[in-house]
């Protein structure tokens, strides 16, 4: 198992995983855990000591309490099919993670896409709707500005 120097409760908020691949998720009992490449960590995040945003190695990102609300992987346009099993969900990149708080708990919405030489054979997207007490993310290392921010500061110069 991989040890992480930075764990933090409930800063989902603080990161963006849009191109982020997660490599696999797995539901432990009442937790979901997602494996991913690497996170984008937000300047915002505590962990973070840049002003801007920076690029993490691999990560672990824990939903504890999870409840899947709604969880489909769409072939097509139409072709929509209840995820049964989440171990079988593998190799994909992030679209949208997105959070909200609740009336004391938290739902995410999380949306993927299967592409490159990692298309999944039975879905073209996975798109869920998660319900959860709290979360946990992990990581060890900033490393390199997030692409964004390179972006954005090259959007500036013009």
């Amino acid at each position: 198992m991989t040890e992480y120097k930075y764990i933090s409760e409930n800063t989902i908020e603080h990161l963006s995983l849009h191109d982020c691949d997660c490599t696999a998720m797995k539901l432990d009992g009442e937790e979901l855990v997602f494996e991913l490449e690497w996170i984008e960590v937000l300047a915002t995040h505590p962990d973070n000591p840049f002003p801007q945003a920076h690029q993490s190695g691999k990560g672990r990102i824990v939903l504890h309490g999870a409840v899947i609300g709604q969880g489909e992987l769409i072939k097509g346009e139409d072709d929509k099919t209840p995820i049964t099993d989440i171990s079988q969900v593998k190799g994909f990149e992030v679209l949208s993670f997105d959070e909200e708080r609740t009336d004391g708990s938290f739902e995410l919405s999380v949306l993927g896409i299967f592409s490159g030489v990692k298309k999944a054979d039975y879905a073209d997207y996975i798109e869920m709707k998660i319900r959860y007490s709290s979360s946990t993310v992990m990581f060890s290392e900033l490393g390199e500005v997030s692409w964004f921010e390179t972006f954005k500061q090259k959007e500036e110069r013009k």
